[in-house]
Formats: C-alpha cells, structure tokens, sequence
C-alpha cells in the first residue's frame, strides 16, 4: 500500500525519538533517486535512507546500503558540502502530509551556526527531496520542477518554497475533537458517498486501505452511503473512528507487516484487522526495510528472469527459423524427379533442338496423344541443356538429404530451448536461475570447444628430432595431461550450482526436483536408485522428479504429491495458469504425469542434457501444486 499520511505523522515522531540531536557523519547517494546518511546517535551508529523513488518513496533506517559509485553525484556533493558534520535537531510531518522534514544545525567556515532544512515529499511520480536555507529559499533539488513540467509549484533553486496546495480536510486532532462532541467528522460534499470515500474525502492523511479497514471493524459496507447508515451503524463508525484517531493522536503506532501467500505483500504503522496475515514489528523502519528489500529482491529476480528469458527466445527464434528453413528445403525438393525426367529426355531428344528455341516439345509423352513441354535457358548448346537439369537434380538431392540430416538437428535443439525456457518459467528463487544460468555457460563451452579448430603443432610434445617417441618425455606428457584434466575437473566442480529441490511429502517420502537439464541427468542417472521412482509430465517439457524410495513401497498419497510436483514444474501448468477463464473447473487443470522405475528411464545417445527416453509407464492425473513442507537445499 502506498505511503499515506497517518503512516508519515508517525514515521515522523518516531525517527524524532530515535534521531534527535544525531550527528550526520557521512553522505553518500548510491542511486538515481537515493540518499544515505550516515548517522552517530546515542545508542550508535545508524543508516537513514532518504529516497525518493516514484515507486517507493520513503525514508526509514535500515541496516543495508548498496555499492557507492567511485565519482559521487552533484547532489550527494551540495549534501555533503552544507550538511556534514551538522546535527538533526528536529523531524516532524506538517499537518498529516506525506512530507518529513528535517531541521540540521550546521557551522560554516566563519564558525556561524544555521538551521538548513531537508524536506522528503512522498507522493507518487511527484517525490522530491528538496535542500533548503535558512529562509526556506531552495538551494537545490534531487528533481527539478519547472514551469514546463508543473504551473503550480516550481522546485527549482532560489525559488521561495512552497507546501503542497491545502486539500481543505479536517485534521485528526480535529476529527477527534468532533467526535467527542457527538458529531461525525465527515464533510457534508462527501455525505452522499460511500462510507469508505467519504472517509478517504474528509479525513486528513488517510488511504483507502485504513479506510476500508476502519469499515471492516465496524461492520459496515464500504460501498454504503454515509447518510443511508442507521443510528446503530453511525454508532459503530463513530467508535471505531474514535479508537484510530486516539491512536494516531497519542502517537501509539503499531507497525505490522502483512503476508499474502507467505511472503510480505504490505505493511502499515496501524495494526489493521483485513490487509492479509499480519506480524508485528518493534518499529515502522523496520517493517518498511523488510517490505522494502523483499520487493527489490522480487524485482531483481523478475529483472534477470527476464534477461535470461529473452537471451534464449532470441536462440529459440533462430533455431525455428532454421528449422523451417530446412523444412522448406526438404518441401522443395519433392518435385527433384521430375527435374531428373526432363534432363533426361533433353539429352535423349537434343537432336530436336534447333537455335533460338525458348522449349522442347515432345509430343505422345509420357502418354499417347500427350504433349510434354520443356523450358530451355538462352545460350547453351543442346547438351548443356540436359546437363543444367541434371545438375539442378543433383543439388536438390544433395540439399534434401543435408536438409533431413539438419532438421534432425534442429528439432532437437529447438526442443532443448523449449525446455530451458520452461524451466525459466518454473524458476521461483535465485538459485534456479543460478542452474540454468551454469546450464547456458556449459552448453556454450561446449559448443565453442567443438567449433574450435585444431591446429597441428609444428614440434609434437614427446618426439626427439628423429621423430621417435622418447619415454621421458611421453611420462611428463601424460603428467600434464592428467594434472590438467584434474584442474578443469576442480574448476568445473566449484562452478557447480546449488543442489536439487528436496521435498518432503506424505508418509515420510523424500522427493527431488532438479534445477535445470544437467541436474536432471543427475538426478536420473548418478543419484536415484533403480529402484526410485521418476516423475516427468507427458509430452511436454519439464523437469525430472525423483521420489526416493528407500527399500520402501511408496504409497499412493506420496505418488500423487510426487506427481503434482512434477506438474508445478512443467510447461503446461504455466500454460493453464496464464490461460484460465472463470467457467472452467479446477478438473481442467490438471495435468497428465508418467512415472515409472527409474531403471526404465535410458538416456539418448548423443542427446542434449535432460533428452531421455522411458517405458513401461503409468500415467496420473493430478493438480500442480507443492508441498506444504519443503527442505531448502
């Protein structure tokens, strides 16, 4: 939820608590819209984050900082130049906006003190930080705002500054003023609205989401007009109104975290009663870094997806294009035999070919009383003719059965990337994207090794200038063979990815999914037993599920999570997810699984990692879906 101005007022008093009377040691400005201040308090050194970022403005402490750049911006400079050194004597929010202020004592050069003033503004696309003087003149900011860009409010350096326009609502103290008196603070332009706008309208500083919330605990619909509301729901909205706005008068915040889906979606300086599973913190700081650095993971993560996403459709665009490219050869070599025919009769009929002619025409062929017409090329003698066609016979044969031979090629490496870009799509953590990460930089090697020419060395390692082997030198080559093949053996094991995805399902069954194309092969090959079980969705990519058996029989209930988890991880549970409309029933999710022993599943020769093959199968129908308990490798 954004930012609103209850969350500020009390963002304010507390960083008042924590940083008054601080001394900023240190400036620096990491990011575009970023500022760290390196603070001494009291109780020690502490990060306060100043950020204006149209998607996250905030400011808070937190116990991170990102990587400096080596040449500091112009404005992290300006900070630096005025204010370090200087001392936070006050931070407050004027009137329940989303604006903080921070007045810093500082001392010139003539050893002069003044009060320059640093004001954070968090309102969406129009965040700023802005430094001003003594006189509340701007020296400058981290965005500039001139009369292009806005005709109410310029920020630009030595302009007067100026608050925001005043929304004329009625501020909290004053709200709880009014209801004490019997009276319901709700403008009278807004008591013809729902209950939740009218609220949002009149009250200073809240959002839709408190007020929304504030109609949940008092069970009444949002959606109801204020002046339809019966005494005994006045009643309810005037407690419950009275409760929030003792709070944020008595500056008794409660700041809460709240999940969706185990993963913190929000947080709030109230502990609000229908935003999700809440868990309370000891400060609004610290739920603001939480939420915070969770969703810029989320984004790095959805950031690199997308890198890797893109690099393999652009292979996978090439390798189709390729492959039709083939195809379209094979298709057009189909009509070669009759290229064969009409050379052939050329070189028997040449005799009826006289100069000038543009074709030959033998007539009761192949048929009586059938015509055959043949096209002939300008400037060649009656032999050429024939042979031109023959010839053109030959490269058709020639480029078909190259054709064939690359289109089996092609198919299975199309194939390859189908899989890789689905297990992009089932990445969920970073180091999924690690595995096929290693994956593409293997395959690539690879690839490069074989394209490699070898070269013929001019004096061979190991022959004396009569050309004989000598022993000696033959045991130190073999040496430096084998201690080199020791070395890309250890290079090769620390670039190794994470493990596998370990699960633990019903009845006390281990199960493991692997990562990208060459964890499967050894999850398939090395690690399962003959006798475990392999999971893998039918006629579609995905990846290799092993249920470890342990001597055990597996029971059904472990099967099916085995099997639901190999469906979570498969191109087509990515397809119904993205694909579902309201009228279809969970039934047209589910998703075909094959499992057999994993001494039925045989590797292909000379196959791309993950390409197997397998029989004597059973197939499943299940739903995707994971486990409630996992173990992190």
């Amino acid at each position: 939820m954004p930012l609103d101005g209850i969350s500020t007022h009390l963002l304010a008093h507390e960083l008042s608590e924590v940083l008054t009377e601080s001394r900023i040691d240190k400036i620096y400005q990491p990011g575009r819209f970023e500022v760290y201040f390196l603070l001494r308090t009291a109780t020690g050194n502490r990060k306060l984050l100043l950020s204006c970022d149209p998607q996250s403005p905030r400011i808070q402490l937190t116990d991170s900082m990102p990587e400096n750049p080596q040449m500091p911006p112009n404005f992290c400079m300006l900070l630096r130049k005025y204010l370090q050194g200087g001392r936070i004597m006050d931070i407050r929010c004027p009137d329940f906006e989303r604006i903080i202020i921070l007045t810093i004592s500082v001392t010139d050069e003539l050893h002069d003190t003044s009060n320059k003033k640093l004001v954070i503004e968090m309102m969406g696309r129009y965040s700023n930080i802005i430094f001003l003087n003594n006189e509340d003149r701007i020296i400058d900011s981290l965005v500039h705002v001139d009369s292009s860009t806005s005709r109410v409010r310029e920020i630009m350096p030595a302009r007067k500054y100026e608050s925001p326009p005043s929304q004329g609502k009625i501020t909290p103290p004053v709200a709880l003023e009014m209801i004490r008196n019997r009276e319901l603070p709700i403008l009278a332009d807004s008591r013809q609205r729902p209950v939740s706008k009218a609220i949002v309208d009149s009250l200073m500083g809240f959002s839709p989401v408190l007020a929304n919330d504030i109609c949940f605990t008092a069970k009444l619909d949002p959606r109801k007009g204020v002046s339809s509301l019966s005494e005994v729901e006045m009643g309810a909205l005037s407690d419950t109104l009275l409760s929030v706005l003792t709070d944020i008068c008595g500056f008794s915040a409660h700041p809460t975290i709240f999940y969706i889906d185990g993963e913190p979606s929000d947080w709030h300086a109230l502990a609000l009663s229908d935003a999700g599973i809440s868990h309370s913190v000891s400060s609004i700081s610290e739920a603001m870094d939480i939420v915070s650095l969770f969703r810029e993971k989320r984004l790095r993560f959805e950031a690199r997806r997308r890198r890797i996403r893109t690099l393999l459709t652009n292979a996978h665009t090439h390798a189709s294009r390729k492959l039709s490219i083939h195809e379209e050869d094979v298709r057009c070599a189909a009509n070669s035999g009759k290229l064969k025919e009409q050379g052939e009769l050329l070189m028997a009929y040449q005799y009826l070919i006289h100069p000038g002619d543009e074709e030959l025409t033998i007539t009761d062929y192949p048929d009586f009383g059938q015509t055959t017409v043949i096209p002939l090329e300008p400037g060649f003698t009656p032999t050429q003719q024939g042979q031109n066609y023959l010839k053109n016979y030959r490269k058709a044969i020639g480029r078909k059965e190259a054709a064939e031979r690359f289109i089996v090629e092609e198919k299975a490496e199309v194939s390859y990337l189908t899989s890789l870009l689905q297990a992009v799509d089932a990445a969920t953590e970073p180091e999924d994207l690690d595995a096929i990460d290693y994956e593409i930089n293997t395959i690539l090697n690879e690839a490069k090794e074989e394209k490699r020419p070898k070269a013929e060395e001019k004096h061979h390692p190991g022959r004396s200038k009569s050309g004989k082997a000598s022993s000696r030198a033959l045991r130190q080559a073999a040496k430096m063979a084998q201690n080199k093949k020791k070395a890309e053996s250890s290079k090769k094991k620390k670039s190794d990815p994470s493990s596998p995805r370990r699960y633990r399902v019903s009845d006390h069954f281990e199960v493991l999914a692997g990562r990208n194309n060459i964890q499967n092969d050894e999850l398939t090959f090395k690690t399962a037993a003959k006798d475990d079980l392999w999971f893998h969705v039918k006629n579609m990519p995905g990846t290799h599920v092993i249920l470890r058996t342990d001597g055990r029989t597996p029971t059904d209930r472990a099967i099916v999570d085995a099997a639901s988890i190999a469906a979570y991880y498969s191109r087509s549970n990515k397809a119904f997810c993205t694909g579902r409309s309201e009228s279809q029933t969970e039934y047209d999710f589910r998703v075909e699984i094959d499992y057999c022993p994993v001494s039925h599943v045989k590797k292909i020769p000379k196959a791309k990692p993950g390409m197997v093959i397998y029989e004597e199968y059973s197939t499943i129908l299940v739903s995707a879906g994971l486990p409630n308990s996992s173990e992190n490798p």
